[in-house]
Order: C-alpha cells, then sequence, then structure tokens
C-alpha cells in the first residue's frame, strides 16, 4: 500500500480535539499534572530573561505562535501586554481561545503560509515547541522569513527546540534543527541570536544527546524514572521532584539534554 503522507493540520487537529489541555499540547504521555511542572520551567526561564535584559512587557504588543491552551497567551495577558495576538491552525484551538481569551485576537493559520497575515508588527513573538513540527525545510524557511514581516528592529523571537549540533528528526511530526542551521536560516531572515538557556535536564527526555547509543539509554532510563508519571495520581509528585533535579543541573551546566529557548533579535528592515 502506498504511504500516506503526514497531515499536521489534521494531527494537531484530533489530537487537541480529543485532549485540550497540558497533556494535549504537551508531553502527551505523561499527565496534565506533570506537564504543568514542564511549562513553570518555561515561564520561569521567560521571566528570568526579561528580568536580566531589562525587557519590558507592559504596553508592549506580543504574537504567540502555536497558542495551543494558551499558556503563553495568559502569560503576556498577565505581565501586561497591551496587545496580544494568538496564531494556531487548529480551529479546536481558536475556537476555545476565542472564549476563554476576549480580549486577544486570534488568527487561525499556518506560519509556514506564504500568505500569512496577523494584524501588523509585534515587539516580542513566543514560539514554544512549535518550530521542530514543521518537518520540511522550506516550511522552516519560509516561517522565518514571515517572522521577520511581523517584526520592527529589535523585535524579540523566542523560541523552543533542543538546538543541537545536528540535525535529526525523531518522530514522523518531529525534526529537531541544529543551532547552526537555525542561526543560518534566521540570519537570512534578518535575525541575530541573542542567547541560548538551558531547559530540561531530567523533566523531559534527553533526545539531543549526540550520541545514538547513550541518547536511547538515557530515554530509556528517563521512561523507567517517571512512568508513574502516566497516572495522574503520581504525576504531580514526579513532577516535582524532577523539577527540583532541573533546578540544581541549571546553575551546573548552560547546556542541556533535552530543550532549550533562544532568543533571535530583529536586525532587519520592517516590512509593512
Amino acid at each position: 500500500m502506498p504511504k500516506t503522507e503526514f497531515q499536521p493540520s489534521l494531527y494537531w487537529e484530533s489530537r487537541l480535539d480529543r485532549q485540550f489541555d497540558l497533556a494535549g499540547v504537551g508531553f502527551r504521555r505523561r499527565c496534565e499534572d506533570y506537564n504543568r511542572w514542564v511549562y513553570r520551567v518555561r515561564i520561569e526561564t521567560m521571566d528570568r530573561i526579561l528580568k536580566e535584559h531589562g525587557w519590558p512587557i507592559e504596553g508592549m504588543s506580543v504574537l504567540d505562535a502555536g497558542s495551543g491552551t494558551g499558556v503563553f497567551i495568559d502569560y503576556w495577558s498577565r505581565r501586561g501586554a497591551a496587545k496580544v495576538t494568538g496564531l494556531d491552525f487548529t480551529e479546536v484551538a481558536v475556537q476555545n481561545l476565542r472564549k476563554s481569551y476576549p480580549q486577544a485576537t486570534f488568527h487561525q493559520a499556518d506560519l509556514a503560509d506564504p500568505n500569512l497575515n496577523v494584524g501588523g508588527q509585534y515587539d516580542y513573538i513566543s514560539i514554544f515547541d512549535v518550530m521542530f513540527h514543521m518537518v520540511e525545510y522550506g516550511k522552516f524557511s519560509q516561517a522565518a522569513m514571515n517572522l521577520a514581516k511581523v517584526c520592527r528592529p529589535g523585535t524579540k523571537v523566542i523560541i523552543t527546540d533542543d538546538f543541537g549540533s545536528r540535525t535529526r528528526s525523531t518522530i514522523k511530526h518531529v525534526r529537531k534543527r541544529s543551532l547552526e542551521m537555525y542561526k543560518e536560516v534566521f540570519a537570512a531572515a534578518g535575525f541575530r541570536l541573542s542567547e541560548v538557556r538551558p531547559l530540561f535536564f531530567g523533566l523531559l527526555p534527553p533526545e539531543g544527546c549526540a550520541n545514538g547509543f547513550m541518547r536511547w539509554l538515557g530515554i530509556l532510563a528517563w521512561e523507567v524514572v517517571t512512568f508513574p508519571a502516566r497516572f495522574k495520581p503520581f504525576g504531580g509528585a514526579v513532577g516535582a521532584v524532577m523539577y527540583g533535579f532541573d533546578s540544581v543541573m541549571r546553575r551546573l551546566f548552560s547546556r542541556t539534554p533535552s530543550g532549550q529557548l533562544a532568543v533571535f533579535e530583529f536586525q532587519g528592515t520592517s516590512v509593512s
């Protein structure tokens, strides 16, 4: 039988229709209570970066691409952003987000659509766990060009990925690109890499390990240790332990085996 082409919009529409929560948008093999700890790390890292650089949020305009259940719509809104716009290519997400966050504006569209229109330019753009779902290189590079069109000089684009030493595919809807590929593609669109911060050592599986044997050994060990977190009664407790472990490891190491947060600053010319 011919191989069926993977259709990301259908995959995510179905997945979020079944499970519209943090496990649905996050690591689905672990329960929502466990995923809360994962998102806590991202939020705390964002807060730390913004505070250290003195980058203001109040009065700023923000685009959140791949809004999912609205974690970062809530984040920017609570911190005083004047204009918050969400983007997601699933109908189920946009419908739910419009009900939950009537003060924000939402667009159902693909970040890699050449005709993307999200209503203006922004001071911040958050893109959490989105870029690595663009498995085709053409979509990935088009998304970078689209981002340039909605930036003004100085706009900060905040992205999560592994940003490892090489590009690799893990499962059919994931392609983790190297930091060098990001720098090359985003530089062509007018961006400069500002910094990379570590996120996870134990909360997520160590898929960023370069060595194949060590990567699979690490993933197997992680699956065993965190297996109870598949179930709600244990997810919060297991997540808390791994959160504590990660907090210590981030103070010791500047790179992680399972997730980094990168900030790209737009230095090109705004396109109206």
